[in-house]
């Protein structure tokens, strides 16, 4: 017993527990709210105009994705890492990565006011043409908010990031329902964006105050930190770009060969998903953070990067037997539209379980620093999807698209977890061989 309380009490006295804790509160309530906003505003729509509205959403978390080059995590790293060695210049790496976001983010948002009747034409919903051109505006806030995550992450500034996160929400929730009311999708989208405003401009406040504290600025050329973020996102960003390009990809397709609704179909199973993995994702920002500083420490290194794989698995076996178990009453919820939204439920919530090991598995690669092997695995997964999306979509189209896109996401994880797994313990197998040689020979070198 007495035990069980000293360890209770270490639990809490843990900074990782803390930050834990306040990233799966925060960020939670604030999932939990955008679900039920996310079902009231699917109620409203319906199943085509919902479609519409996913679709459109969907682009902009894949272009946003993008856009930020990577930065998210990134920024994580770098600032965590400079923390943790006492090193100065934590404000020209925040400096640097909110200017590579902005810019880049303002390209990404021009390129699509520019081509969105072209973007329309294509999967054929010329409707979409003006939502896509106001999408512009959205993805600007949607990619400073990703890296402004990331930075506060780095200075492990948890607790603040899951208020945020419950404000945004709530503005969410509070801006969309009167909104998606009397303008529909436009009114969806505007709620949308005044979430994402006003999560910017919390965040905004928060890293000038923390910055603030850290006594490091200094007028010097950005550039050096520039070139050197940039050297390290390139390969982070080409993974967000095959991610982006695939899954955005794979949505077209749907698009193109089958009706709008499938689409939203698809897009109301991804957060259930999303539900099924809010601890693991949430937690991904804590995990990284906490592997970065550890990467020189190979013992507590291993023994931390099992435990979050543990806790991750967990996590998301609990919420996944609960989804399928109610993935009947859930579906009522929508409104008879959604009538075939269940079987696609059920069989997506499967592929949040290699899901939630692969986080792990990504962010432990992320702190070691292979980016390019890291960008190889998962492009060779989203073009799996892809291009067996394209196969099963144009050969069968009669069948439900959205279902046989959950079925591919099942097994794409499946095999990119098992990869995943086997490259990191071959890579900790050669880090340990060649520690403990180096190790053997200076003690002999001792010796004589």
């Amino acid at each position: 017993m007495k035990w069980i309380t000293h360890k209770v009490n270490k639990l809490k006295q843990s900074s990782l527990a803390k930050d834990s804790f306040w990233s799966v509160f925060g960020n939670g309530m604030g999932n939990v709210i955008l679900l039920v906003t996310s079902m009231l505003v699917a109620r409203m729509l319906k199943k085509d105009l919902f479609g519409e509205f996913g679709m459109v959403k969907n682009t902009m978390f894949y272009i946003a994705s993008f856009s930020t080059f990577g930065l998210g995590y990134t920024s994580t790293k770098f600032i965590a890492h400079a923390i943790e060695e006492h090193r100065s210049g934590v404000s020209s790496i925040v400096r640097a990565v909110s200017i590579i976001t902005l810019v880049s983010s303002l390209i990404m948002s021009a390129l699509l006011l520019l081509f969105a009747e072209q973007l329309a034409l294509y999967i054929q919903t010329p409707q979409l043409a003006q939502p896509f051109r106001f999408l512009g505006l959205i993805l600007i806030t949607k990619a400073v908010s990703t890296t402004q995550t990331g930075i506060l992450a780095g200075y492990k500034a948890f607790k603040p990031l899951g208020i945020n996160s419950i404000i945004s929400s709530l503005v969410l929730l509070v801006v969309s329902l009167p909104l998606t009311h009397f303008m529909d999708v436009y009114g969806a989208l505007l709620g949308l964006l005044s979430s994402q405003l006003v999560l910017c401009i919390a965040n905004g406040i928060i890293i000038k105050r923390i910055s603030r504290t850290q006594n490091d600025f200094h007028k010097k050329s950005l550039s050096p930190t520039i070139k050197k973020i940039l050297k390290f996102s390139l390969p982070v960003a080409l993974q967000e770009l095959s991610y982006t390009m695939c899954n955005w990809g794979a949505m077209l397709l749907i698009s193109k060969y089958a009706a709008i609704g499938e689409v939203g179909l698809f897009t109301a199973a991804t957060q259930w998903g999303a539900i099924i993995l809010f601890i693991p994702t949430l937690l991904q920002n804590v995990i990284l953070s906490y592997l970065s500083g550890l990467t020189k420490n190979t013992k507590y290194h291993q023994r931390f990067l099992w435990q979050m794989m543990a806790l991750n698995l967990i996590c998301s076996i609990l919420p996944f037997l609960g989804i399928l178990a109610l993935s009947g009453v859930i579906t009522s919820f929508y409104g008879n539209s959604f009538a075939d939204l269940r079987v696609v439920i059920n069989v997506y919530a499967f592929a949040t379980i290699p899901m939630c090991l692969t986080s792990v598995l990504q962010a432990d690669l992320l702190a070691k620093g292979p980016n390019w092997m890291l960008f190889i695995l998962r492009t060779i997964r989203d073009v799996v999807i892809v291009v067996t999306a394209y196969l099963l979509f144009s050969t069968q189209p009669e069948q439900s698209t959205a279902l046989n896109l959950s079925l591919i996401n099942v097994v794409a994880y499946s095999l990119s977890a098992i990869t995943l797994f086997v490259f990191l313990q071959r890579a900790t197998n050669k880090i340990t061989t060649k520690t403990n040689t180096n190790s053997s020979m200076h003690t002999q070198e001792e010796t004589q």
